[in-house]
C-alpha cells in the first residue's frame, strides 16, 4: 500500500506544479468571461448596418405605420459612436406600378444586386374582418437566416393590422387591450405549515436553481474528468514509448503502478473541482443566494466524481498500456468518448423531466450514473434515496470492475510492442 502511495503522491504533485494545471485553473473562469463579454458585445455591436428594404402595400393604409416604427426604432438605436442596433429603412412601391409578377421580379433583381436588402408584399385582405382564412404577408429576401427583420416587420404589422380590425368593427381598443392581457403562470414552491400553527408563504422558484445548478454541475465533473483523467493515457503511451515503465515495474508491480496513477489523478480532479465550487460558492453567496449552497450536493458531487475518475481513468490507463504510440490510441477512445458524451445529451430529457421511467434508468446506468444522477439530486424534489444508493453501489461495483480489467491488461500490455491488440486479444489479457 505504501508504494501505491508514494506512485500516487508523486503523480499528483507532477501534474499540480505544472504550468498547465495552473493555467488550465485559471482557463474555464476566463473562457466564460470571454464568452459573455463576447455575446454581451456582440448584441449591442455587431449588426450595425442599415437595411433598405420595400413595402407593397396593397391596401394602401399601412405603410405609414411602418415608416413611423422604423423611425422610432433607429432612434432608439443610436447613432455614432453610440449605436447599439441596425437601421431600417422603408421604401413604399406602388402597388398599381404594374404586373405583381413582374413588380416582384424587378424588387428581387434589385436585392440581388444588394440595392435592397428585402421586400415585403402585404396583401389587401389582411384588414377584412369577414374573412375567416389565415392571412399570409410574404416577405422576401436572399438572406433567410437573418431574422431581425422579418421579426420586427410582424411585431409592427401584426400591431397595426389588428387594432385597424378592431376599429372596422366599432371595438374600443382600450378594452380589448384590457380585457385580453395576459395573467402569466408564476412557478412557485410548496407552502409549509409551521410547529406554531403559522402557514409559510411559498416562494418563487429560483431559475438558477431548476436550470443552471443541475446543468453546472454536471459540467463541472465533465471537465474535472477530462482534465485530470483523459491525460492518463498519453501520460502512459509516453511512459511505455521512452520505455520508462519497464524500469518502474522492475521496483513495483503493474498493478501497483496503476493503482497509484489513478489516485494521483483522483486527488488532481477532487482539487480542481473543489477550487471551482469554492469559487461558485462564493460567487452565490456574494449574489445573495445562500439557499442555492447546499453541503449534502457537494459531498454527493465528490462521490461521483471520484467513481467517474476511477472508473474511466481506469480505461484510459487500459489503453494506453495496450497501444505503442497515439495515434494508435485514438481509435480506441472513439468508444470511451461515446459513453462519456451520452450523458450530456440525455441531460436535456433529464432536467425535463427528472423523475420519468427513461431518466431513472439512464441515471442508473453506472457509465452515466455520475453525471445524470447529480443532475436529479440538484434538482427538486430529488429522486428517492434507495435510487441514489442503488446507482452508488452499480457504479462502484462496475468501477471496481474496470479497475480489474485494466490492471490485467496493463499487466501485460505495459511490456507488449508493435500492432495494437483488437478486442479479442484484450479480453484474453482479462481472462489469462
Amino acid at each position: 500500500m505504501s508504494r501505491i502511495l508514494v506512485v500516487a503522491t508523486t503523480e499528483f504533485l507532477t501534474l499540480v506544479k505544472t504550468k498547465a494545471f495552473i493555467i488550465g485553473i485559471l482557463m474555464l473562469p476566463v473562457m466564460l468571461g470571454l464568452s459573455f463579454g463576447f455575446q454581451i458585445f456582440a448584441a449591442r455591436h455587431a449588426d450595425l448596418d442599415d437595411y433598405k428594404f420595400a413595402v407593397i402595400d396593397h391596401t394602401g393604409t399601412l405603410y405609414a405605420a411602418i415608416a413611423e416604427a422604423a423611425q422610432a426604432h433607429n432612434e432608439k438605436s443610436g447613432a455614432g459612436a453610440a449605436r447599439t442596433g441596425p437601421y431600417f429603412l422603408p421604401n413604399q412601391i406602388d402597388a398599381s406600378a404594374g404586373d405583381p409578377a413582374s413588380v416582384r421580379a424587378d424588387l428581387s433583381a434589385s436585392v440581388r444586386k444588394k440595392q435592397l436588402f428585402g421586400f415585403v408584399e402585404i396583401p389587401a385582405s389582411v384588414l377584412d374582418v369577414t374573412q375567416t382564412d389565415a392571412d399570409q404577408i410574404d416577405y422576401y429576401t436572399e438572406t433567410p437566416s437573418y431574422d431581425s427583420l422579418p421579426s420586427w416587420l410582424n411585431q409592427v404589422l401584426q400591431k397595426e393590422i389588428t387594432g385597424r380590425r378592431f376599429a372596422t368593427a366599432s371595438v374600443d381598443r382600450n378594452l380589448v387591450a384590457q380585457l385580453t392581457r395576459p395573467a402569466r403562470v408564476t412557478t412557485l414552491g410548496l407552502v409549509e405549515r409551521k410547529a406554531d400553527g403559522t402557514v409559510s408563504q411559498a416562494k418563487r422558484v429560483n431559475e438558477i436553481a431548476t436550470f443552471a445548478l443541475p446543468f453546472g454541475m454536471m459540467y463541472l465533473l465533465f471537465i474535472a474528468l477530462m482534465s485530470s483523467a483523459a491525460p492518463l493515457l498519453t501520460a502512459v503511451v509516453e511512459e511505455k514509448m521512452s520505455r520508462i515503465s519497464e524500469v518502474l515495474i522492475s521496483s513495483i508491480t503493474p498493478t501497483q503502478l496503476m493503482l497509484g496513477k489513478l489516485l494521483g489523478v483522483a486527488g488532481v480532479a477532487v482539487l480542481l473541482a473543489l477550487i471551482y465550487l469554492g469559487g461558485g460558492v462564493y460567487a452565490l453567496l456574494q449574489s445573495g443566494q445562500l439557499e442555492l449552497v447546499r453541503p449534502g450536493l457537494l459531498a454527493w458531487f465528490v462521490v461521483f466524481l471520484l467513481c467517474a475518475v476511477l472508473m474511466f481513468g481506469s480505461v484510459f490507463v487500459a489503453i494506453g498500456a495496450a497501444c505503442s504510440d497515439l495515434k494508435d490510441s485514438q481509435s480506441m477512445m472513439q468508444p470511451v468518448m461515446v459513453f462519456m458524451l451520452l450523458p450530456m445529451f440525455m441531460s436535456a430529457i433529464v432536467m425535463r423531466q427528472p423523475n420519468s421511467m427513461i431518466s431513472t434508468v439512464a441515471s442508473l446506468f453506472p457509465t452515466a450514473s455520475p453525471f445524470l444522477m447529480l443532475i436529479r439530486l440538484a434538482m427538486s424534489p430529488p429522486p428517492p434515496i434507495w435510487q441514489v444508493v442503488l446507482s452508488v453501489v452499480l457504479t462502484l461495483a462496475t468501477t471496481a470492475l474496470f479497475i480489474w480489467a485494466a490492471a490485467r491488461i496493463f499487466r501485460v500490455g505495459l511490456l507488449m510492442q508493435g500492432k495494437p491488440p483488437n478486442l479479442p486479444e484484450l479480453l484474453k489479457w482479462i481472462r489469462a
